[in-house]
């Protein structure tokens, strides 16, 4: 029996789904588009009215008009108001990277060797033919199927980690995933030191090994937070400016309110655990990157740089 019952974000799903198919392939009956995506007609049709209804609230712009007396006899069809489009909407960049970067990490798993389907969808997505491990570095490949071998089996992984801080430590981690974030590997895994969740950027590992103990009950009910860094303690909230050739520095940080110019500058807010790396940071950009906010940020950039000068840097303020 077709589902008559749908939430908010699947009948927007629905919507667009229905925009997608019916600009591809032209005017379809109601019948039709309920057998081909499960709902009732009852729920397709308010499906359609909702992309009739659908408009840009700043600029009172409708994107599209549905035929209301071809829907009264069942059928569907619409022309672009405002909207523009004149095939099915695409995926945003940010979405088809996401997708590919896991598409590419299931590649790279030796269960999905060779797989056909898989290799049909990358290709589609575009993806291309490499996984993500071909974009590390050879050290950093062994890492990376060391922590494919443990997620496979469920077991411990130990691991000599440095932090930004330059701190050493030994973790005993539960891998469950590896994410791929502004051209950096992070493993995400059930931190036995913290008791959560934690992601641990791979260049700073330094060594691992598979224990082949079994996962912990902690991380087998863990839940993995949408964003790959996790909450810091203290972390302070600094707004950046940086040339289009430093923006890369970003992608060192978790970012938002990212914002970029016609000539490719960006400014942005990052969180930073502790401001005495910042100094650290800014300075690799010669002059490129500057601190907007807060004062104490601006501050610790300064000393930084008043250190450097002075030829007075710690061991702690160095790499």
């Amino acid at each position: 029996m077709p589902k008559q019952e749908i939430d908010a974000e699947d009948l927007f799903n629905l919507s667009l789904s229905i925009v997608g198919l019916v600009l591809r392939d032209g005017p379809m009956a109601t019948t039709e588009l309920a057998l081909h995506f499960g709902y009732s007609e009852k729920t397709i049709v308010r499906a359609v009215k909702t992309i009739a209804n659908s408009e840009d609230i700043g600029r009172f712009e409708t994107h599209f008009y549905v035929d209301d007396e071809r829907l009264a006899k069942g059928e569907v069809d619409f022309s672009a108001g405002m909207a523009a489009l004149r095939r099915p909407p695409l995926l945003s960049k940010r979405q088809t990277t996401a997708l590919a970067a896991g598409l590419d990490f299931l590649a790279a798993l030796p269960q999905f060797a060779g797989n056909v389907a898989l290799s049909q969808i990358r290709n589609q997505i575009g993806s291309g033919s490499a996984p993500i491990t071909i974009l590390a570095s050879p050290a950093r490949q062994e890492t990376l199927q060391t922590i494919q071998q443990a997620l496979l089996d469920k077991t411990q992984l130990v691991a000599s980690y440095v932090n930004q801080l330059g701190e050493k430590s030994e973790r005993e981690i539960d891998p469950l995933r590896v994410d791929y974030v502004g051209r950096r590997h992070y493993l995400r895994g059930w931190c036995h030191s913290n008791q959560a969740v934690r992601s641990f950027r791979l260049d700073r590992i330094t060594k691992i090994e598979n224990t082949d103990k079994p996962f912990s009950q902690a991380a087998e009910s863990a839940e993995i937070p949408l964003e790959v860094f996790g909450q810091i303690e203290n972390e302070t909230t600094v707004e950046i400016f940086a040339s289009h050739e430093a923006s890369e520095i970003f992608w060192n940080f978790p970012a938002t309110d990212i914002q970029r110019d016609t000539e490719g500058n960006v400014t942005g807010k990052i969180q930073v655990g502790s401001l005495k790396v910042l100094g650290r940071h800014i300075a690799r950009y010669a002059g490129q990157v500057r601190v907007l906010s807060p004062e104490s940020a601006i501050e610790a950039v300064r000393q930084f740089a008043l250190h450097a000068r002075n030829g007075s840097m710690t061991t702690e303020d160095q790499d």
